[in-house]
């Protein structure tokens, strides 16, 4: 009689195991992120290597290619998302300014940065810097 039973509860919990090991994918490697030339953060992203760099009321990302040649910001647009947890803090558009796209603006403590890009050919793409804003 306890047989039946411990198999009906292990065929029960036997789609929970996905829902574990997806969790034990799920990357928590803070603060093993590349590290740029520029002290910064560096993503992957619309086909180039995007480095944020935070300082006090400014946020700026230098480009470069994969061999970590800079690449010029002169016709690329972009823009960076501050979150918090899952609540949209604000948006800064970022310009060109010599070797760098930049904004100003404030990052508040805790905050997370999803970066939109549009390089100068038109490639598109976004990136999230997790610097502590997320909740799990």
């Amino acid at each position: 009689m306890l047989k039946p039973f411990l198999t009906a509860a292990l065929i029960m919990l036997l789609p929970l195991s996905g829902v574990v090991a997806a969790e034990k994918g799920h990357d928590h490697s803070h603060g093993t992120a590349e590290k740029g030339k520029h002290g910064g953060i560096v993503q992957d992203v619309a086909g180039v290597e995007a480095e944020l760099v935070i300082t006090t009321g400014t946020i700026a990302v230098y480009l470069s290619d994969h061999s970590a040649v800079p690449v010029s910001p002169e016709g690329a647009m972009a823009s960076v998302l501050l979150t918090q947890g899952t609540s949209r803090v604000g948006t800064i558009a970022l310009k060109p300014v010599g070797d760098r796209l930049e904004g100003k603006g404030e990052v508040p403590a805790g905050a997370d940065i999803v970066l939109s890009l549009r390089t100068k050919d038109g490639k598109t793409g976004q990136a999230k810097y997790e610097l502590g804003g997320h909740s799990h």
